[in-house]
């Protein structure tokens, strides 16, 4: 009977041991979700005003979520348009914003007009591999025209590390040319000239070149080149999208 006993005691230990080591399993593997969080401030000096509207994905569940809430606040931090030292918090970069404008309307009272920021990001794909979130931004500081920006934050969906361009795409120079075909037909470049001929442009000596926003939406990988950034402000941006069918294994899905 001891025997049996003893036996007994050592299996109900065992188990015992067994139960915080599927509890802690769990948590690790728990699902990733986002909420939505946003900022939105007005200052007014008379009836010019400076407003910020700053809208963005939080990331909650585990490990992952603090590496990539890291990476939104740097890019809203970077969206602020002072620069790109993100060693502030997001908060300080708020209050200089409307400081500076305050101080600006001090030392120059008869200057005419306010300061918009608009910055927007949602996510805009998220599969077993990748997930992007995809910003909009647009700010007016005063000058002949207001500016736009849109650009995407790529991830790992396993590990919540931000992907850097080699990680996202597996075939760069397959992607470039598959980009310049359908940027030839966007922009319709007149068939036996090349896009450095063309003269709208702003290309290199190295020629065609992909754009810094690149990620996921709707389902398709998009390449966003911004105003300025290949071709003059009036001609907008170039969204060119291609599916799953036209890309296959050239970037990471």
């Amino acid at each position: 009977m001891r025997l049996i006993f003893g036996i007994l005691v050592m299996v109900l230990i065992s188990c015992g041991k067994k139960e915080p080591v599927q509890i802690v399993g769990l948590s690790e593997n728990s699902e990733l979700t986002f909420r939505t969080d946003s900022l939105i401030q007005e200052s007014c000096v008379g009836e010019n005003c400076a407003k910020l509207r700053l809208v963005w994905p939080v990331a909650e569940g585990d490990r992952r979520s603090g590496q990539i809430n890291k990476v939104v606040e740097e890019q809203l931090i970077f969206l602020m348009q002072y620069g790109e030292d993100v060693s502030v918090s997001l908060d300080s970069m708020v209050r200089d914003y409307f400081t500076s404008f305050q101080s600006l309307k001090a030392e120059f009272p008869d200057s005419y007009g306010g300061w918009e920021i608009d910055a927007e990001g949602v996510v805009s794909y998220q599969s077993d591999n990748t997930i992007s979130i995809y910003f909009t931004q647009f700010n007016y500081l005063g000058g002949a025209h207001p500016n736009s920006l849109v650009t995407f934050l790529n991830f790992d969906s396993r590990t919540g590390e931000f992907l850097s361009t080699d990680r996202l795409i597996l075939d760069e120079v397959k992607l470039v040319n598959l980009a310049e075909q359908k940027f030839r037909a966007y922009h319709e470049v007149e068939e036996g000239k090349s896009v450095v001929d063309d003269g709208r442009f702003f290309l290199p000596e190295t020629g065609f070149f992909l754009a810094n926003a690149m990620g996921f939406r709707d389902g398709k990988f998009w390449i966003v080149y911004v105003p300025y950034e290949i071709a003059p402000y009036v001609m907008g941006y170039t969204e060119l999208e291609f599916s799953r069918e036209e890309l296959g294994d050239v970037v990471r899905w």
